[in-house]
């Protein structure tokens, strides 16, 4: 409810009655960057671990791609046959206990206990080792300590000071509005825009979206010389449900109701709208959105009333549904991260940084 609210607010048009409560989280904004200010402050000297660690993060709140980023980097560095461990501090997951286990073994747990996203990357890469832990720096030194690995990417790591790393990877939406980047809550911004200036990567996502990407490029240019800039799209190639699979051309001529708990709900909108046949309604939901009785009844009405052909969402919620019976075919939107043309560069250029050789498989 409060994110909603949250949300409404930032997406307000300029002269509105939300500039009132939009003043006061301008308010909050300074108490933020002074916490934020502090925690830097009190992380002392960075903990270096024996494994080559990448971090992959972002400079602004909600959805910018960089857990598919870790599924895609991850992928192409195992299929060079580097074995490679995850760093996650699971977030949203109501068990706390840390732990050790390959993605296979993830799979069979329950999601409280990974978190939705951990759960989605552990389906994606069963062989990847996943090291999920509260702090991610002792989740870090297990896994280099296991000797399990041969590298270590620590999902959204570039806020976590306390941890050194051989390489800041950013993602950057391309779809933010100059007027979100602002300090959060009044904006999006978890920190400055300077802060780029330390990513040795930067992969601009939903690179389709852009009015002018090479405008994001030139800016991002001046906040970051030195940074080797990619172009990322997420691409949609199935849907997929509990006993069948469809290409995603099974949607153009269905009429679809879909619901998700994403940090970038609208761009999933506008996605899916592009594909689908009809979009009868998009319900958005907050981010790693916990699911109960009464919210998956409404849903499953909301689906009736509107007589959609099918329901959609994306795998991050799927994996918190069991095997909910929403009357109509279900199925989740299988996206994937296109970084065409520049993923053997990318991946090469990550190698040798990292100090990497491939290995036969």
């Amino acid at each position: 409810m409060l994110e909603q609210l949250w949300k409404k607010i930032v997406r307000r048009k300029p002269y509105t009655l939300w500039d009132f409560p939009a003043f006061l989280l301008w308010i909050l904004s300074f108490v933020y960057r002074l916490g934020f200010w502090l925690r830097r402050m009190m992380a002392g000297t960075s903990v270096k671990v024996s494994t080559p660690l990448i971090s992959i993060g972002n400079i602004s709140v909600g959805g910018s791609g960089k857990t598919p980023m870790v599924a895609f980097l991850t992928e192409d560095l195992m299929d060079m046959g580097v074995r490679v461990g995850i760093v996650s501090s699971g977030y949203g997951r109501s068990d706390s206990k840390p732990f050790i286990a390959p993605g296979y073994k993830v799979q069979q747990m329950d999601v409280s206990v990974t978190s939705d996203e951990v759960m989605l990357l552990a389906h994606r890469l069963p062989d990847a080792i996943f090291s999920v832990n509260s702090i991610k720096t002792i989740a870090a030194q297990n896994l280099a300590e296991s000797g399990q690995v041969d590298a270590i990417i620590v999902d959204d790591g570039f806020q976590h000071h306390r941890l050194a790393r051989d390489i800041d990877l950013v993602t950057y939406d391309a779809g933010l509005k100059k007027r979100w980047l602002k300090p959060f809550p009044y904006g999006l911004l978890r920190e400055s825009l300077k802060a780029l200036g330390r990513a040795d990567m930067i992969v601009i996502t939903r690179a389709k979206f852009a009015l002018d990407i090479n405008a994001i490029k030139r800016d991002l240019r001046k906040l970051n010389p030195r940074a080797h800039i990619y172009y990322a799209a997420f691409e949609a190639h199935n849907l997929i449900g509990h006993d069948r699979q469809w290409p995603i051309k099974y949607m153009e001529d269905k009429s679809v109701y879909l619901f998700a708990g994403v940090g970038n709900f609208g761009s999933l909108k506008r996605q899916v709208s592009a594909l689908a046949g009809d979009l009868d309604y998009a319900f958005e939901l907050s981010d790693h959105q916990a699911y109960d009785p009464t919210l998956l009844e409404k849903i499953k009405t909301d689906a009736a009333r509107y007589d959609s052909d099918l329901i959609l969402t994306t795998f991050k919620d799927w994996v918190k549904l069991s095997d909910f019976d929403f009357g109509r075919e279900f199925y989740y939107l299988d996206l994937v991260v296109d970084l065409n043309p520049g993923e053997e560069k990318l991946i090469a250029e990550i190698m040798r940084q990292l100090k990497l050789k491939e290995k036969s498989t």
